[in-house]
C-alpha cells in the first residue's frame, strides 16, 4: 500500500472568474427515500483548472451560492486521507496537493464533497 496526503489550500476568486456560471458536467443524486428512482439531476457547480506534475490539483467554484462543508477525500487502494471542512464561495479556488504515487495504486480516486444550501450532500469524483 502506498500512502497519499492531502493538503489543501483556499484561495480567492480568479479576477475572470464569472459569477452565476454553474458549469460541468451532470451529478445524479441518490435515489429518493422509497425506491421512486433517482432524484433530478444537478449540474456540478466545480471546475478543474489546473492540474500540475508535482500532483496539484486546483478547482474553481463556479456556482452562483456559497458552498459549505467543502472538502476531499482519497478513496482507493486501501487509504482514505480527509481534509477539513470549509466554505467555498463563488469564484473561489481550492487547490489539493496529492503526496505518493497513484502508479502505485491506480483504482485510486479524489472525491469532493460538499453541501448545497438546502442541506444536501453532494459529492464528485475526481480521476486521478
Amino acid at each position: 500500500m502506498t500512502p497519499f496526503r492531502l493538503s489543501t489550500r483556499l484561495q480567492a476568486p480568479a479576477r475572470s472568474a464569472r459569477s452565476g456560471s454553474s458549469r460541468g458536467s451532470a451529478a445524479a443524486p441518490p435515489a429518493e427515500p422509497g425506491g421512486r428512482g433517482p432524484a433530478e439531476a444537478v449540474a456540478v457547480p466545480w471546475r478543474v483548472v489546473r492540474r500540475s506534475l508535482s500532483g496539484a490539483i486546483e478547482v474553481e467554484h463556479r456556482g452562483a451560492t456559497a458552498l459549505f462543508s467543502v472538502r476531499f477525500a482519497l478513496a482507493g487502494g486501501g487509504l482514505l486521507g480527509l481534509s477539513l471542512p470549509r466554505t467555498v464561495l463563488p469564484g473561489e479556488r481550492i487547490r489539493v496537493v496529492l503526496r505518493g504515487s497513484p502508479v502505485d495504486a491506480p483504482d485510486a480516486m479524489l472525491v469532493m464533497r460538499w453541501f448545497q444550501p438546502d442541506g444536501t450532500e453532494l459529492l464528485w469524483p475526481i480521476a486521478l
